[in-house]
């Protein structure tokens, strides 16, 4: 993952005096790279010892190696937009497509590269043992829900989406121990997934959730957390883009990984699935 990635991945885990040396090393990524431990502390109004305990925070061997990746963050984005707004007036298409497309392809690379294996091996198995599993998500959450739904269904495990408490409470009542709900929200803190989630707790069954990176209520909360990248997008935002699409990337990366692991009965599944709509579509045609 880039540092900027990690930097805001654990942002909300780092203390006062490591926020600042993280702030500065965001805004001038290149005149670190020649800097001293001691240079970058006096620079940031903190000390040498809170910039090593800030590349240990970001899971980086020391400071040396922190400028190391710095140095290859700075070629690899090179011709990456720096200004990410969804859009400005009267803005040429092939600017829009050249930003969207680079800020996408950033906020899919830092998830990949943070996808834990041990976590998806947790989910793996809570849903593969389970009777039924409920996915929850409103908004753009919303379509990763259904998304999740659609796949498991194709492989044959019963799967419900919601995105109203009202309709998701009352199917949750008859749920059976070891079923799982799977809550989406990006950023961890929605109220009505902390209610689900809550619920989730109350009548015994195993909670899912799938945020964005950092310490937030939903994540805390759950019996296994999977995470995105704290997508780079502004807060006037048109669309949730990034996060979306980072929430598809690694809703593929476990769903494949879930059909690996059980991958024969789930070609015999999948296969079936496409047989029957086939068939249905040459009746059509």
């Amino acid at each position: 993952m880039s540092v900027n990635g990690r930097i805001l991945n654990a942002r909300g885990d780092l203390s006062k005096a490591e926020i600042k040396i993280a702030d500065y090393i965001l805004a001038h990524p290149r005149d670190v790279i020649n800097m001293t431990a001691s240079e970058l502390a006096k620079e940031a109004g903190s000390s040498p010892a809170t910039v090593i305990r800030l590349t240990k925070s970001l899971d980086i061997e020391g400071f040396t190696t922190l400028k190391i990746l710095l140095t290859a963050d700075i070629t690899k984005n090179q011709s990456v937009p720096q200004d990410y707004a969804d859009i400005t007036p009267n803005e040429d298409l092939d600017s829009i497509k050249d930003k969207l497309l680079a800020s996408a392809l950033q906020s899919i690379r830092e998830t990949t590269d943070q996808v834990n294996a041990q976590e998806v091996s947790e989910l793996i198995k809570a849903v593969a043992s389970a009777k039924q599993l409920f996915v929850f998500g409103i908004g753009a959450s919303g379509l990763a829900a259904q998304n999740i739904c659609q796949k498991w269904n194709r492989i044959g495990y019963p799967t419900v989406a919601d995105d109203d408490l009202n309709n998701l409470l009352p199917k949750m009542v008859n749920a059976q121990p070891g079923d799982v709900l799977w809550v989406i929200s990006n950023s961890g803190e929605s109220p009505e997934a902390l209610v689900a989630a809550k619920f989730a707790r109350e009548i015994g069954i195993k909670l899912v959730s799938l945020t964005r990176f950092g310490n937030n209520s939903l994540a805390k909360a759950s019996d296994i957390a999977v995470h995105t990248s704290q997508p780079k997008e502004t807060p006037n935002r048109i669309a949730a883009t990034n996060s979306l699409l980072a929430q598809f990337m690694i809703i593929d990366i476990i769903f494949y990984d879930f059909v690996s692991n059980n991958f024969e009965a789930s070609s015999v599944a999948l296969e079936n699935s496409h047989k029957i709509v086939r068939d249905y579509k040459r009746q059509l045609g």
